[in-house]
C-alpha cells in the first residue's frame, strides 16, 4: 500500500485520511500543471504566506518537495506566480516606475541612433504603454515557458521532466517579482536611480536563481551563476525572438490580407 508523500501515512483511498491531500502516484505532466491551476485558479486556499516565507530562503528545498509530492501546504506554482506578477505590475504602474522605464528605453535608443528626441515617437510610445498596462503581469507568466525549455535542457541529465522545469520555474519567477519590489522601493524614494534599476533587478534575479540551483542540484555556487546566467538570458532570448517572429508574421498576414481587399 501506498504512503501519502505529504505526512506519510499509509493510503487507503484517493484521499489521505490524516492529512487530507490527494494521493500521488504519477510525475507531473503539462496536462496535470494546466489541470491543477484551473482548478486552484477558482478554489481559494491557504498556503500563500507559508509559500512565500519558504521560497525566500529555501528555493530548493520547497520545489524538491513539491515535486516529490508534498504540495498540500503550498500555493499552486502558476497561481502563485499569477498573484506577486499582479501585485507587482500595480505597484509599478502605481509609482510610475513603468512609464519612467519606457521613456529611459526610448533616451538610450535615440542616444544610440544619434537621432534628435521626437515628440512623436513619445506621444506614440505612450499609447502603446497605455495598451500594455493591463496585461503586464502576463509577461512574467509568459516567460515560465521558455525558461523552464532552457533550464529542461541545461539540467536534462537531473532527471527532471519539461512540466517539472515548469514549476520550479514558476515558483522562482514568482519569488523573483516579490524581490523586485526591493528596487521599486529604492526607486520611490531616489527617482533619479531609474538608470540602474534594470541591471539591479537582473542581477537579483540571478543571485537568487543561482541559490536555487545549488540547493536544487547540490552544485558548486560557480556552476549554479553561470547555469543561472545562461538560463535566463537563452530564455529571454528565445522569448523575444518568438514575440518578434509571431509580430513578422502578423504583419506580412495583415499586408497579404489587406492587398487582397484592395484588388
Amino acid at each position: 500500500m501506498a504512503a501519502c508523500k505529504n505526512c506519510e501515512v499509509e493510503l487507503q483511498g484517493a484521499y489521505c485520511s490524516a492529512c487530507g491531500q490527494k494521493a500521488i502516484t504519477e510525475r507531473l505532466t503539462v496536462r496535470h500543471m494546466l489541470g491543477e491551476f484551473l482548478q486552484a485558479i477558482t478554489n481559494l486556499e491557504r498556503g500563500f504566506w507559508y509559500t512565500a516565507r519558504r521560497l525566500m530562503l529555501e528555493p530548493g528545498p520547497v520545489v524538491r518537495e513539491y515535486l516529490e509530492g508534498r504540495r498540500k501546504r503550498f500555493y499552486h506554482p502558476v497561481r502563485y506566480l499569477f498573484v506577486l506578477a499582479t501585485i507587482a505590475t500595480v505597484i509599478m504602474v502605481w509609482s510610475g516606475l513603468f512609464e519612467q522605464q519606457q521613456h529611459q528605453i526610448i533616451s538610450v535608443q535615440e542616444h544610440a541612433m544619434g537621432i534628435e528626441p521626437n515628440e512623436k515617437a513619445r506621444l506614440s510610445q505612450d499609447m502603446v504603454q497605455e495598451k500594455m498596462k493591463p496585461y503586464l503581469n502576463l509577461i512574467s507568466l509568459l516567460t515560465v515557458p521558455f525558461l523552464g525549455l532552457i533550464s529542461f535542457r541545461v539540467f536534462r541529465k537531473r532527471g527532471y521532466n519539461y512540466a517539472e522545469h515548469l514549476a520550479v520555474n514558476a515558483f522562482w519567477t514568482a519569488q523573483v517579482s516579490l524581490i523586485g519590489l526591493i528596487p521599486v522601493a529604492f526607486f520611490m524614494i531616489y527617482p533619479k536611480a531609474i538608470t540602474i534599476l534594470f541591471p539591479l533587478s537582473m542581477l537579483l534575479s540571478i543571485i537568487y536563481y543561482t541559490f536555487g540551483f545549488r540547493q536544487l542540484f547540490d552544485i558548486s555556487y560557480g556552476k549554479a551563476a553561470w547555469k543561472s546566467v545562461l538560463v535566463q538570458v537563452l530564455g529571454f532570448t528565445l522569448m523575444y525572438l518568438v514575440i518578434a517572429l509571431i509580430a513578422v508574421v502578423g504583419v506580412l498576414v495583415y499586408i497579404a490580407i489587406s492587398k487582397i481587399f484592395l484588388q
